[in-house]
């Protein structure tokens, strides 16, 4: 799991050669000509591929990380978690 930027390491590494990817709207041309094997996808909060998840920023990396709640346990318990931060969980459009 990456959040914005940290996407670099994974890249830089291998490990998200041919796999979508998000990061920071402010990075993402940056990373498609430092790491052409990556496919970067606009419009999107967090994208995940396979085991491999990477978000667009801090408060994505919230919402990706609520759906993992959501994923792993249930809906209900990640609405309680974004109520008891008293964040507004954005989901991927």
């Amino acid at each position: 799991m990456n959040i914005g930027i940290y996407v670099y390491e994974h890249a830089e590494a291998g490990l998200l050669d041919g796999r979508k990817v998000i990061t920071h709207w402010e990075d993402m041309d940056d990373l498609s000509r430092a790491y052409p094997p990556l496919s970067v996808v606009p419009g999107k909060r967090w994208v995940r591929d396979g085991k491999y998840l990477t978000s667009a920023g801090i408060s994505a990396g919230i919402d990706m990380s609520l759906q993992l709640v959501a994923d792993l346990h249930s809906e209900d318990l990640a609405q309680r978690v974004a109520k008891q931060m008293d964040y507004h969980w954005q989901r991927n459009a």
